[in-house]
């Protein structure tokens, strides 16, 4: 039987609880759930309500972050050795996470908000980044959408199909301003994560804008960030925003972040994930090691 089957047979199998939880009064609700998410729901419901499990009720998002970021990690381990049977451990874990974190939400005096309205913010973003697959059936020959047009004959939407995966991550970069309004290309970058991914990031968000070219000037010295007469943020302006440490230490730690933004910049406009190159290329280093490390211990 193909896996292809063995999918659709499992999708099809009603869920059966674990073996000795069959008569458990407290699992009434994941016994009447009517599909697998909602059943994660009414488990993680159970175990945060008052009544449930001592740790779980006294959680918060803040300390689920720890779990989160562990549980993604781990995940992404599974994906870069192919393990897919811990894949399916690693992604439930995952999902656990986002469903606690929303459970945990809904008990917000302030500003409850629960999983079912986290999934249809995610529907309507999906649905907005991808006018190219969703466009309307009747789209550019409807006479009343005509008037929503801009004196540039543009309604906000897309319609012609991206060429390219390229083309598609830009329009969604170009559709995510749009919605959020965004004053710079690099809102929304969390500064939580790791300064090479988040190089990466920054690196890619400015390659897509138009001004690139002007603003990879701020990876140069402030000096020469910027110097055209029409700027309106004045040139001492800049310079003011650098830290003023000019010790020998400084710039010379200075110097070694240069390089490694210009090995990113490069990486980029060759079309390599750094952070994916530097990933698989120190496994090889970690097999490596292990392998002399069991030759040392061999002689």
């Amino acid at each position: 039987m193909s896996k292809m089957s063995d999918m659709t047979e499992y999708h099809a199998s009603a869920y059966r609880l674990p073996s000795g939880f069959e008569h458990c009064s407290e699992l009434k609700p994941v016994v009447e759930a009517v599909t697998a998410p909602d059943r994660v729901k009414a488990v993680v419901d159970v175990l945060y309500s008052p009544g449930g499990c001592p740790w779980d009720g006294k959680q918060t998002n803040e300390s689920l972050l720890k779990n989160l970021l562990e549980e993604t990690y781990e995940y992404v381990d599974a994906v870069e050795t192919h393990d897919r049977d811990n894949m399916r451990e690693e992604l439930g874990d995952v999902l656990l996470q986002s469903v606690f974190q929303a459970r945990v939400c809904e008990s917000d005096a302030e500003d409850p908000f629960g999983i079912d309205e986290v999934a249809d913010r995610l529907m309507n973003k999906l649905i907005t980044r991808h006018p190219h697959v969703f466009a309307a059936d009747d789209a550019g020959n409807s006479s009343e959408s005509s008037d929503a047009f801009d004196a540039d004959g543009n309604d906000g939407r897309e319609t012609t199909q991206p060429e390219s995966p390229e083309a598609v991550v830009a329009l969604w970069e170009k559709m995510k301003q749009q919605e959020k309004h965004c004053k710079s290309v690099l809102e929304g970058i969390s500064h939580a994560q790791g300064s090479s991914p988040r190089a990466a990031k920054v690196v890619s968000r400015i390659s897509k804008s138009p001004n690139a070219d002007r603003l990879f000037a701020a990876f140069d010295e402030p000096a020469a960030a910027d110097t055209k007469q029409d700027d309106e943020q004045p040139q001492a302006a800049i310079q003011s925003e650098s830290n003023g440490d000019n010790s020998p230490e400084h710039e010379k730690a200075d110097a070694y972040a240069d390089e490694i933004l210009a090995i990113v910049r490069r990486a980029l406009s060759d079309g390599i994930d750094i952070e994916a190159a530097l990933c698989n290329r120190l496994r090889d280093v970690e097999s490596r090691v292990e392998s002399i490390e069991n030759y040392i211990r061999m002689r």
